[in-house]
């Protein structure tokens, strides 16, 4: 068994420098371009794939419908070359029983000989549906990346997400003040409590920068007005206002409930297609657990040799890595020259750049241990594929990917001449 943890290509948002977790960031023109790349490469180097799992946000999905389409590419060579050496076989047997010329004999047999302009056979379209049958693709909610919260859409160049906050102003926000006015001076925000008892108490003095904690109710004004005479008060003028309105606090994802995900999603889609039974199972990862109601659906389909590719987002590669290694002794994991070269062994997390992806061999018991299944670490953030790739210029790159260009190459090609 072989499995791939593959992380989507570029987007907008990576290149923002901007937490965009649940938030569905477009890929660029570049990371459509690292898609093509890499869906070829696997397609050349890797064996066909049997199961293909993708978050279903539109960076992973599309990246996993590359990897798709190409495998269903490589199937269809791979039936018709099967195809093509069986009549050669055949035309070199009637050949020798009879006085045919070989040249008749092979062009009288000559497989699909009418091919259309784009390189397609009139046979070509139900050969690739056929194909892809053979293919178990999925969108798995578990295989998301984590959530931000309100911190969706900030700079994490300058910001450091907390965990104890609950309302905040919106003309304080997180990112607020990084080059821009709406940034809030020392002293201009003000933590009041809530007490529906006594409201006298938030009186209009001095007040010092404090964020409201979990827990606490009430709101965050950022004002030091009395709030029995704040009716009364007059508004400032629109343009020299500031944006006093409130909005929720939402909290990031917790450690506990990215691991819970993680946990289900090796419990139910890799454990099944593991070629033998873990030593380890750790009770998070044991059939017994309850599961995720909207994932509590039948196991893939097993296979005999399966190759598995997961196509997700960093923080939850990194958390579906710790799940899987759990079900085996640290003695049982093993890697290859090149990846102890690179300095990433056991026990260590690896790092996955776009389209980046880490590929493992699962041997049965017996290969090499007598005791139980072995890991065999072969690649890590694998992006050979990505080498000579440049990025287009005039910005053209760096732009979200328009759907309604289908050939990249070619929409540039038109744009110069």
């Amino acid at each position: 068994m072989k499995i791939l943890f593959i992380r989507h290509g570029e987007t907008t948002d990576n290149l923002r420098h901007v937490y965009a977790g649940v938030t569905d960031s477009s890929l660029t023109s570049h990371g459509v371009l690292q898609t093509a790349r890499l869906a070829t490469h696997i397609g050349s180097t890797i064996p066909p794939i049997t199961h293909i799992f993708s978050s279903p946000l539109s960076r992973a999905k599309k990246t996993a419908e590359a990897i798709y389409e190409e495998q269903k590419k490589v199937r269809v060579s791979q039936r018709r070359s099967k195809i093509a050496e069986a009549k050669e076989g055949d035309d070199k047997a009637k050949d020798s029983a009879s006085d045919i010329p070989e040249t008749a004999a092979r062009s009288s047999t000559s497989v699909n000989p009418i091919v259309s302009e784009d390189g397609r056979t009139p046979e070509y379209d139900d050969e690739e549906e056929e194909a892809g049958e053979a293919i178990f693709f999925k969108i798995d909610a578990d295989l998301i990346e984590q959530d931000f919260g309100s911190y969706e859409g900030e700079t994490f160049l300058t910001t450091t997400p907390k965990k104890n906050l609950k309302k905040r102003k919106r003309s304080d926000s997180v990112g607020s003040g990084v080059g821009g006015p709406s940034s809030v001076a020392a002293g201009d925000s003000k933590k009041r409590k809530s007490d529906d008892n006594d409201l006298s108490t938030a009186t209009a003095t001095a007040t010092t920068d404090v964020e409201m904690t979990a827990g606490e109710e009430g709101p965050l004004t950022g004002s030091v007005d009395n709030p029995l005479t704040a009716a009364a008060t007059v508004p400032l003028p629109e343009e020299g206002r500031e944006e006093e309105e409130e909005e929720e606090f939402r909290e990031m994802e917790t450690p506990a409930s990215i691991k819970a995900r993680a946990d289900s999603f090796i419990r139910r889609c890799i454990i099944p297609l593991l070629p033998g039974t873990p030593i380890l199972l750790p009770p998070s990862l044991a059939a017994s657990q309850s599961t995720n109601t909207s994932n509590s659906r039948d196991p893939p389909p097993e296979t005999s040799s399966p190759v598995v590719a997961i196509i997700s987002h960093g923080m939850l590669l990194s958390w579906l890595w710790k799940s899987f290694v759990a079900l085996f002794p640290p003695t049982s994991v093993l890697a290859t020259t090149p990846v102890v070269q690179k300095g990433w062994y056991q026990g260590k997390h690896p790092g996955w750049g776009n389209t980046g992806y880490l590929v493992v061999e699962v041997l049965p018991k017996g290969v090499v241990s007598k005791d139980g299944m072995t890991v065999v670490i072969e690649g890590v953030n694998e992006k050979v594929h990505l080498v000579g790739l440049k990025r287009t210029g005039g910005g053209v790159g760096s732009e979200k990917w328009d759907q309604r260009q289908t050939k990249l190459d070619g929409f540039l090609g038109k744009k110069g001449a």
